[in-house]
């Protein structure tokens, strides 16, 4: 068993080897082809580059004739395979050559093949202008202008008339001239539509081959595969070439309608084989169950050769813009109780970005960045402004299930982080611990504000949304005067609130 192993693997290096050696000799040999020098020499000695290139010409040669029987084969098929104005058809290689064309029912709708159709020749092409025939000429009038005959030199005229009274009296009345026109112009115009049947039926021929050829690229990294091939008939041009599991899946995603549609059609015939008592109420279950099947359908097979447009309810992910406004009320700023003064005032305004992802129709989460601007006046004590950065989360949780109408009521949980960035503030004699003192300065890297929020609002199509938010729970910390120190914030509840307002888009 061990010299069988051995074996086994000395033929494994042997092989490895040879085709290593093989691809080498090809790099070297290359550059070398036509060229006597001494390095040259030594390659061709090792490497035999002359039967070496001669061989891979070989192979590359044979393998061009086989691609290009392959597309003229093709493009023979192509030709014949179909009478309709657009046509679709699966076509099948084996190693990047053309095998067959499979015979069977289209792969594609018709209502898919006429949108490929008007997709890829949407400009409506202007009616070149025909020459009609004259009325017919009466006995008599054809007798008269037998005997005044009008010549070549008499067409090649601007203005071809007559020189012969008797002809000129005859021309009134029978327009033997204009009939001679029209004659040969009819004749030009049969000419120039053979020339231009001739020239299409050959631009056909040219463009099968230049088709065949654009499908089968799509088969070469294959060793095995089937196509399937919308492409317009007259004018030989592709439409759509995807492979044939893909269409099929395609075809399959058809808009709610088509498939109810295709339903209602064969409704009847299914109800009259089980029962012909059916009550109404009993086919409305049948519809409405119907529905929720196809609406699911739709959601888990999204692609469609129709490319159909998301609805909003289907869409989970949005981005928005964020505005807020906040009465608050400070519990404490930096270790300095401010709730026991009277006649105040403090707002924030906020301004920002967020990301709202939709879980199902109950549950949301959102996360975004604000800047935040806060200004307090205490008791004409304490007045101070502050630039504030935000990390918003919250959780929306729907009343009414998000989505399944056009008007949402939702409650929500949130959690703020608040890094204070710079700040402006002014204090001033009042009471036995401040002292008169004004500055601005960038916020200390270990202040920083927590926040809990619970909120009640409402949303309008999930683009826009109206929130009351109560402060829950919050607490600073910051550098005090013997370390890091913490402290409530703002009070709670009624005493601190804010209004939010949501474009997401």
């Amino acid at each position: 068993m061990r010299k069988i192993f051995q074996a086994i693997f000395a033929l494994v290096l042997l092989l490895t080897v040879s085709l290593f050696a093989q691809n080498m000799c090809i790099e070297l040999c290359t550059p070398c082809q036509n060229k006597k020098d001494q390095t040259c020499k030594k390659v061709d000695k090792r490497c035999h580059c002359a039967a070496l290139l001669d061989s891979i010409s070989a192979a590359q040669a044979s393998k061009d004739a086989a691609f290009a029987e392959s597309i003229n084969k093709l493009s023979d098929e192509l030709l014949q395979t179909c009478d309709e104005t657009v046509c679709a058809r699966n076509i099948s290689f084996e190693n990047g050559l053309f095998k067959e064309i499979k015979q069977g029912p289209s792969p594609v709708s018709n209502e898919t093949k006429q949108s490929l159709y008007e997709t890829k020749f949407n400009k409506t092409q202007p009616e070149m202008s025909r020459i009609e025939p004259l009325p017919p000429m009466t006995e008599e009038c054809s007798g008269f202008c037998g005997d005044c005959p009008v010549t070549d030199k008499m067409l090649k005229a601007k203005q071809p008339k007559f020189k012969d009274k008797f002809c000129k009296k005859i021309e009134q009345s029978c327009k033997c001239i204009d009939y001679a026109i029209n004659k040969k112009q009819l004749a030009e115009q049969a000419k120039a539509d053979s020339v231009a049947e001739f020239e299409r039926k050959l631009q056909r021929i040219e463009n099968a081959t230049a088709l065949a050829k654009q499908i089968q690229e799509h088969s070469i990294n294959d060793s095995a595969c089937t196509l399937t091939v919308v492409f317009a008939n007259s004018e030989m041009m592709a439409l759509d070439i995807q492979k044939a599991k893909e269409i099929v899946k395609e075809k399959r995603s058809e808009p709610a309608t088509t498939v109810k549609e295709n339903i209602a059609e064969e409704q009847p015939t299914q109800f009259q084989k089980t029962s012909k008592s059916t009550t109404e109420n009993e086919k409305e279950d049948v519809w409405a169950s119907y529905s929720q099947k196809s609406i699911a359908f739709q959601e888990d097979n999204p692609s469609s050769t129709n490319k159909e447009i998301k609805t909003d309810k289907a869409k989970n992910s949005f981005f928005g813009i964020s505005l807020a406004f906040a009465s608050l009320t400070t519990s404490a700023f930096y270790g300095k109780p401010l709730q026991d003064l009277d006649g105040y005032f403090e707002f924030g305004a906020n301004l920002g970005f967020f990301h709202r992802i939709y879980f199902n129709r109950i549950v949301s989460f959102n996360y975004g960045l604000n800047a935040e601007f806060h200004h307090g006046w205490y008791c004409g004590f304490v007045n101070f402004s502050t630039i504030l950065a935000e990390i918003p989360l919250g959780f929306r949780f729907g009343i009414i299930p998000l989505g399944t109408s056009q008007v949402s009521l939702f409650l929500s949980a949130n959690f703020h982080i608040r890094k204070p960035i710079y700040q402006w503030y002014d204090f001033d004699i009042g009471s036995n611990y401040w002292d008169d003192y004004s500055d601005s300065d960038f916020a200390s890297f270990s202040d920083w504000e927590f926040i809990n929020l619970l909120g009640f609002g409402i949303e309008i199509t999930r683009h826009f949304s109206l929130e009351f938010q109560w402060f829950a729970g919050n607490f600073r910390i910051y550098e005090g005067p013997f370390g890091t120190d913490a402290e409530q914030s703002y009070l709670n509840g009624s005493d601190s609130w804010r209004i939010k307002i949501d474009f997401a888009f």
